[in-house]
């Protein structure tokens, strides 16, 4: 019996698949040549000195300031200073009419002499009546007195001596009120308390002040040390953990353009400025103290300042772009929005595409995702740790480009920045 001949002899099939191979690649080239390249910028990994900077705005304020309030009240009569004068400690300020604290110190002194003179008769009598009774007791031990007449003598004795106790007691709290009154004659001659200029001044000669003994009195003036100035900012909490004491600042002044004062980092809050607790736009600011060195005073209170503070300073280190970097998922490809809020998805975390920092690298008209560890920054590059090597070429723009075109192996034509 004659034996089935194959449908398809060895030969044709390998014929066959050949020219099926052959189909394929053609359509994969034209395909790839259909591919339409990205265009992009690109910028090679290079080395740098980083300095990481924050910027915070605020006023210039002296160092030291110190307001004025008299402790006692009354009619300013003498004013010898003015606004913006500079004086030196010890110099006269202003004066309070004292008449009416001269007259309580008269009273008081005239008090304290009254009680003198009483103590000194109650001396007297405690000394005569102190000599009758050591009589009364030897009469009294030769039974020459009766027990009635030596128990009178002693009673009378140690009467006596508790009203010259008394006296003294007087004469103690008359001191003390003579020295109070005396103080408060005193407080109405207010001096210069340091070396300083005249900030503000609100009172006149004429005018009458309420003292500070029971409640919070008339402000008159300010002084300030104008020679020790300071920049007071406030630095967003994102940026307060960078920022330490002694950290270097340069200064730029609104009246002055764009000379630079420099200065440090002195004295950091520990207590938060909140803006608009409770909204949605609410802000978290620290205060910062800034003293300013070569101030040369020109600077003034109040002036506007903008402060850049320098954070960290890192030498020769491999940076790229700030907006190099991006987020993509593990796959290389761009992350999809996240869903809104009143949209409930409920997935597997072990299904959740893991987010990964790193950038596009340009090798040969391709696009390839390189995850990278990055450090510090400055305005314009991010420092990289990992991931990148120095030279190669990492794409630095679009934004649109890095954020959503580009993906793993994608084709792109760079461009001149």
């Amino acid at each position: 019996m004659k034996k089935p001949q194959p449908l398809l002899k060895p030969k044709t099939i390998i014929i066959a698949l050949s020219a099926l191979l052959l189909a394929g690649g053609a359509v994969f080239m034209l395909l790839r040549l259909r591919e339409k390249p990205v265009e992009v910028t690109t910028e090679k990994a290079f080395r740098k000195e980083v300095v990481h900077i924050v910027t915070a705005t605020g006023k210039i304020q002296p160092e030291l300031v110190v307001a004025l309030s008299p402790d006692v009240s009354g009619e300013i009569i003498e004013l010898p200073v003015t606004d913006g004068q500079s004086v030196k400690k010890g110099d006269l300020l202003f004066k309070i009419q004292p008449d009416i604290y001269i007259n309580q110190v008269q009273q008081s002194l005239a008090q304290l002499n009254a009680a003198k003179s009483q103590s000194l008769e109650a001396r007297s009598r405690k000394l005569k009546a102190e000599d009758d009774f050591r009589k009364a007791s030897l009469l009294f031990q030769e039974k020459l007195i009766s027990e009635t007449d030596y128990i009178a003598s002693k009673t009378t004795a140690q009467a006596a001596e508790a009203t010259y106790a008394a006296t003294v007691h007087t004469i103690e709290q008359n001191k003390s009120l003579l020295e109070q009154n005396q103080d408060r004659m005193n407080k109405t001659v207010i001096r210069a308390p340091i070396n300083g200029s005249v900030i503000v001044l609100n009172n006149k000669l004429g005018e009458r002040v309420v003292g500070t003994s029971q409640f919070p009195g008339t402000e008159v003036l300010r002084l300030a040390n104008l020679d020790s100035m300071q920049v007071v900012v406030e630095v967003n909490e994102n940026d307060i953990v960078n920022v330490k004491t002694g950290n270097p600042v340069s200064i730029t002044v609104d009246a002055y353009g764009a000379r630079i004062f420099h200065g440090i980092v002195h004295e950091i809050s520990n207590s938060a400025i909140s803006k608009a607790a409770g909204t949605q736009e609410e802000v978290t600011n620290f205060s910062v103290k800034i003293r300013i060195f070569n101030q040369e005073r020109l600077l003034k209170p109040g002036m506007s300042a903008t402060a850049d503070i320098e954070s960290e300073r890192v030498k020769n280190a491999l940076v790229v772009p700030i907006q190099s970097v991006t987020l993509r998922g593990a796959s290389g490809a761009a992350e999809s929005p996240k869903p809104e809020k009143s949209t409930i998805t409920v997935t597997s975390k072990s299904k959740e595409p893991e987010s990964r920092q790193g950038v596009f690298v340009v090798n040969q008209g391709r696009a390839s995702f390189r995850p990278v560890k990055t450090g510090t920054t400055d305005n314009t590059h991010i420092m990289v740790t990992e991931g990148v090597r120095e030279g190669e070429e990492v794409v630095s723009g679009s934004y649109t480009a890095i954020t959503s075109q580009l993906k793993e192996g994608s084709m792109v034509k760079p461009q001149q920045k």
